[in-house]
């Protein structure tokens, strides 16, 4: 199969919305290659999971989207993309300390119980056929000044060191083609281990809001379809989509 490379060409912005919404503006528009990475210093309306705001401040952080041929992915489960950036973010956090970094269902990456990285990925369709998938990342880096309510780090404040963030890029880019790779040659067993056993809170007593009722569960796994498998003090086993269930700190 004849693979994109991520990262071969890059589109630098000072101040969009969103870089999600400026790649799918592009996709409409203009005939832009896949594998096409979109950086912005700031993002003034930049997007999270279940509609929350990515908020940062303008130049400190690494804020961008990647643009995926979506016919690669028709045979493939759709959350593996996810598993995939989740791993490279991980595997380039992880540079630079040594507290744990896991992987919290669906789309943020922590270090011991902060948040330092989230996803979000939009597809867009043609007809029944998957066009693109659009990944938005968003890593702390160099800020060091968060609201309590975000309970979040950076790479700054855990190494104590200011980050180039076009190195980071590459970086990621880097980690990133090669789990792309393996995915588009069908090797998810390496992807599936990899985000299981960095999965935050594994088999570790936790609470969940599931259909509004708080409960004491154990995570025991996430599968390729992006569904949680949580088991019940008394031992029943559900499985659950994000509209259903909610990890509580």
């Amino acid at each position: 199969m004849n693979h994109q490379y991520i990262g071969n060409h890059t589109i630098r912005l000072d101040s969009v919305d969103s870089t999600n919404n400026y790649a799918a503006k592009l996709l409409n528009q203009t005939k832009i290659p896949f594998g096409t990475v979109i950086l912005a210093q700031f993002q003034y309306e930049g997007k999270g999971q279940r509609g929350s705001q990515w908020r940062g401040e303008a130049g400190e952080n690494l804020t961008f989207s990647v643009l995926i041929d979506g016919s690669q992915l028709k045979n493939t489960p759709f959350f593996l993309l996810s598993k995939c950036v989740a791993i490279s973010i991980k595997n380039l956090i992880e540079q630079f300390t040594n507290k744990n970094v896991s992987l919290k269902w669906p789309n943020d990456v922590y270090v011991d119980k902060k948040k330092i990285a989230g996803i979000l990925i939009e597809n867009q369709w043609k007809g029944s056929n998957l066009y693109a998938s659009i990944i938005g990342v968003g890593i702390n880096v160099n800020q060091i000044k968060f609201s309590d309510e975000l309970n979040a780090t950076s790479l700054k404040l855990l190494s104590n060191q200011h980050h180039d963030l076009e190195d980071l890029l590459s970086q990621f880019c880097e980690s990133f083609n090669w789990f792309y790779h393996l995915l588009l040659d069908g090797q998810f067993q390496k992807i599936n281990m990899d985000y299981q056993s960095a999965l935050f809170s594994l088999n570790k007593k936790c609470k969940f809001l599931i259909e509004n009722k708080l409960e004491d569960v154990f995570i025991r796994e996430v599968n390729n379809d992006g569904l949680i498998k949580l088991e019940k003090l008394n031992g029943d086993i559900g499985i659950y989509s994000l509209n259903q269930a909610r990890q509580v700190l």
